[in-house]
């Protein structure tokens, strides 16, 4: 794990402060919806308060955090509130998931745990994974508040404090002021930034400063290319035949078989998942050709689909035989 990036003690917070959405969250969940918004990450979801409020919106939502126990939590909460969230440990500087995968990027006090390098590879991967004139909205710590200018607190660099105590020991904070703002969204177009201090918590009153920031992404799309994949013949293994059940979800049967292309890897290092339609009975083995490809948006995988050389499907047939465990993804079928 990077040392800039060390995850948020969950064992050690109040959770019952940290599961009420932040008023800014309802203004985006509207805001984005009226835009025509599908997808939105929450990046650094923490126990997932905003991620339940964009997926109650009608958003498809995808929750990413460093800490395995807040998405463990994130996980029951989700269901607790029956809403549908794809939830993945990543590291911000290394997100997980596809190209121009996300219509909106919500870090509301979660990007900037980094020191100023890697506050760089963040907003690289956000603008990575941002589709073309894809929104975000980030918060940002002010140099201008108590903790950076007085505090005393160790400094990694210029503009990186790090704590010493209480749940977010050893958890970096970077602190930015206008222009170091300006340089972080060079290719970004801001819409929106304020700098506001939240002097007063209903409990004592405190120099708590952090900057607002609503930027989108100027870039043009990337189009995957499978034109070498796409009519090529394959031998594939099969590791879950038509008719089990999955192995984590037992109520998941797989109405086809699923399974692996050996010493194909794929983008999450393990050996290239395949489909494999038209094959009414489940077998170990079968050589087909791939006819289409799933392009998993807010995953690090492709899905390949099989079928035999005489059989044909449209995007509709495909769509609807995997969708047993593709309805839980944000995808696009190249054929």
């Amino acid at each position: 794990m990077n040392k800039s990036y060390i995850p948020f003690d969950w064992k050690k917070a109040d959770k019952t402060a940290w599961l009420e959405p932040c008023e800014e969250s309802y203004y985006y969940a509207e805001k984005w919806r009226k835009e025509g918004r599908k997808s939105v990450l929450d990046l650094g979801c923490g126990l997932g308060r905003h991620s339940v409020l964009f997926a109650k919106y009608g958003f498809k939502v995808t929750a990413s955090d460093i800490s395995d126990d807040a998405l463990d939590f994130l996980k029951g909460y989700s269901k607790q509130n029956q809403t549908d969230i794809a939830c993945r440990k990543a590291d911000m500087q290394a997100l997980p998931f596809a190209d121009d995968a996300f219509d909106c990027i919500f870090a509301m006090h979660s990007a900037g745990h980094a020191d100023s390098e890697g506050m760089k590879r963040i907003m690289a991967e956000i603008k990575r994974v941002l589709k073309p004139n894809g929104a975000v909205f980030m918060t940002l710590c002010s140099k201008e508040t108590w903790t950076f200018k007085e505090s005393g607190l160790p400094k990694l660099d210029k503009n990186t404090v790090i704590k010493t105590d209480g749940p977010e020991q050893c958890v970096p904070h970077y602190f930015v002021d206008k222009e170091d703002i300006k340089e972080l969204f060079t290719e970004f177009t801001l819409k929106k930034v304020r700098h506001i201090d939240d002097c007063f918590d209903g409990k004592k009153w405190k120099n708590m400063k952090h900057y607002f920031i609503e930027a989108v992404i100027e870039k043009e799309a990337g189009v995957p290319d499978y034109s070498g994949i796409i009519g090529k013949t394959f031998t594939c293994k099969t590791d879950r035949p038509l008719g089990c059940s999955h192995p984590r979800i037992k109520e998941m049967i797989y109405p086809v078989n699923y399974g692996y292309i050996e010493g194909i890897f794929a983008g999450d290092g393990a050996e290239q998942d395949v489909y494999i339609l038209g094959v009414n009975k489940p077998v170990s083995e079968f050589t087909g050709k791939v006819i289409a490809v799933l392009h998993r948006l807010n995953d690090n995988e492709d899905k390949w689909i099989i079928a035999p050389d005489n059989k044909t499907f449209t995007k509709e047939d495909i769509l609807s035989k995997i969708d047993f465990q593709e309805r839980f993804f944000d995808s696009e079928l190249y054929m």
